[in-house]
């Protein structure tokens, strides 16, 4: 059977849909074109009202006795595909769903393997479902459920398995990679140690970590980073400035704390590389609350900020508050976004004429190849060059959002 698989969302939704979609090769089923599937999978996210807008309208446009509707919208919200004509409806896909041959379409027992492509060399491994958090805002929890985190050797095991395959970039996914291992006794940094452990050359991206669960594991985590295989790089989503909205969004920290976890890891890695995430318009932000957030984003001096509009999810606590004029979500999102870029621009900037050595991981747009340097920047490069190759790049040009580079040699 060809199958036709279509992902939105986040990097956990792609490790999904990565070994679902390797799942089904390896018992014979052919990945295809949309046109030429007998089964389209659409591997749904439901983060905002308007994702799940779009969410809708690409289901309507794809119903039919071909589709199946997986993801966070069908687990979080089962009513709003009612009217949905298809032919399945399932949850989260992980690693313990697959598909049968023959008519029948039901749950199986998978092995990890990684889906071959020729556009990059970068496995993405979900190390956990769910989280701890109780986000006032968030319907992430409700779709994806409590903290239930794979064993170290259920990781290791696909590491190994990812790299027998030939990716050089192994990224841990999750919802809350702090919160990796809470569930069973263990924690992140003990993960972190036995993949680094394995032999081979290889990076590896620690996912997105909220600060909550972040910080009991904080110095432990820093001797872990210092592995070179580790990339100097942390997402740590803040969401406000403001510790009056912050204790409305249960978040479980102050902006203080925030700072603080951003000064200790750039004091072991000054050259780390930060992203982190901000919600705009929260019910009650005041102006003052929101100028808040634009100091603290200019004490932070991040790399790169997530910028969302507030909005509200059905059966979140935050649902039963006031909302904000769109407006004003609109207005304080675009300054977020304006200060955010000119940090960045000019953090970037300093790159110019530099030389870094980084690797090439993926392919991009028009000929171009993407490489990654030791704190993750993303380097662009126009010149012919093998996916895999470590090479050292003179910088060029710079944006806010990559650096442009030209060969000058290979390590």
């Amino acid at each position: 059977m060809r199958f036709y698989l279509e992902t939105y969302g986040c990097a956990a939704n792609r490790g999904n849909s990565e070994a679902f979609s390797a799942a089904l090769m390896e018992i014979g089923h052919l990945p295809s074109s949309l046109e030429e599937a007998d089964l389209v999978i659409v591997n749904t996210c439901v983060v905002t009202e308007r994702t799940e807008r779009d969410m809708k309208k690409r289901l309507r446009d794809l119903q039919g006795e071909r589709l199946v509707v997986a993801g966070c919208l069908p687990s979080a919200m089962p009513e709003a595909i009612r009217d949905i004509r298809c032919r399945e409806v399932m949850g989260i896909l992980d690693r313990s769903i697959g598909m049968e041959t023959g008519e029948t379409f039901r749950p199986e027992e998978i092995r990890p393997h990684r889906r071959q492509t020729p556009q990059n060399l970068c496995a993405v491994i979900n190390i956990s479902e769910g989280c701890r958090g109780q986000c006032s805002y968030c319907i992430v929890r409700r779709a994806r459920g409590p903290l239930r985190s794979k064993t170290i050797q259920e990781v290791t095991r696909e590491v190994r398995s990812h790299l027998a395959e030939g990716s050089v970039e192994i990224q841990l996914a999750s919802q809350d990679a702090a919160a990796y291992g809470l569930d069973l006794g263990s924690a992140l940094p003990e993960l972190l140690d036995a993949v680094v452990g394995i032999d081979g050359d290889f990076s590896v991206r620690v996912g997105m970590m909220n600060p909550e669960q972040l910080s009991p594991i904080l110095e432990d985590l820093i001797v872990s980073y210092d592995d070179p295989k580790i990339y100097k790089f942390l997402h740590l989503p803040v969401q406000s400035g403001s510790d009056r909205v912050l204790a409305c969004m249960k978040r479980g920290y102050s902006a203080r704390n925030f700072l603080e976890m951003v000064a200790r890891f750039r004091s072991a890695f000054p050259h780390i590389t930060l992203y982190t995430d901000v919600i705009t318009g929260f019910p009650g932000e005041t102006e003052e609350d929101f100028r808040a957030t634009e100091l603290l984003i200019q004490k932070a001096d991040p790399d790169k900020v997530n910028v969302t509009m507030y909005s509200s999810r059905p059966g979140t606590g935050a649902s039963k508050l006031k909302d904000m004029p769109s407006r004003i979500k609109k207005d304080r999102s675009r300054r977020i976004t304006q200060l955010w870029q000119k940090i960045a621009g000019q953090r970037n900037g300093r790159y110019i004429g530099e030389t870094i050595v980084a690797q090439v991981t993926e392919k991009g747009k028009e000929g171009t190849v993407m490489a990654r340097s030791e704190n993750y920047r993303k380097i662009i490069v126009r010149e012919p060059t093998s996916l895999g190759c470590v090479h050292r790049f003179e910088v060029v040009e710079t944006n806010p959002f990559y650096l442009k580079g030209e060969v000058v040699g290979r390590e």
